[in-house]
């Protein structure tokens, strides 16, 4: 049985960013949308939503995405979350360390804001019958 996906956290610093995600998922589908705007508030809001899935930008003043996830697998409450990054850092190389840092995929930036639904769609349909 598939679970099914309800809220996203979405981690990310740039405004722009933020705005396109939050209208692209919006206009697209009825995901709870949580935001923080760093690595540190991501940690926090984790801990206190448990949303089903967490969008992650890598590159992040302070704490970024990859030390994030890092400390989300350490937590009991959000180990189990999947993550998906974005970033326009995709070469081979990195898109292995993110997939070895756990994550269930990558979105590269910049993306198309009305394929994002269908992205994330796409990765949780591969993850959320082993959520289970």
């Amino acid at each position: 049985m598939q679970k099914q996906l309800q809220s996203i956290l979405i981690v990310e610093d740039e405004e722009d960013i933020i705005e396109i995600l939050r209208i692209a998922l919006s206009i697209n589908s009825n995901f709870h949308l949580i935001f923080a705007r760093s690595g540190k508030e991501g940690l926090d809001r984790a801990k206190l939503e448990a949303p089903d899935l967490i969008l992650i930008d890598v590159l992040m003043p302070g704490m970024n995405g990859l030390t994030l996830s890092e400390e989300l697998k350490k937590e009991d409450k959000t180990k189990q979350i999947p993550i998906i990054f974005i970033t326009s850092r995709v070469q081979k190389n990195e898109i292995l360390e993110y997939k070895a840092k756990g994550a269930i995929g990558v979105i590269e930036k910049p993306f198309a804001p009305m394929e994002i639904v269908t992205k994330i769609r796409g990765f949780w349909g591969e993850v959320s019958t082993l959520l289970y």
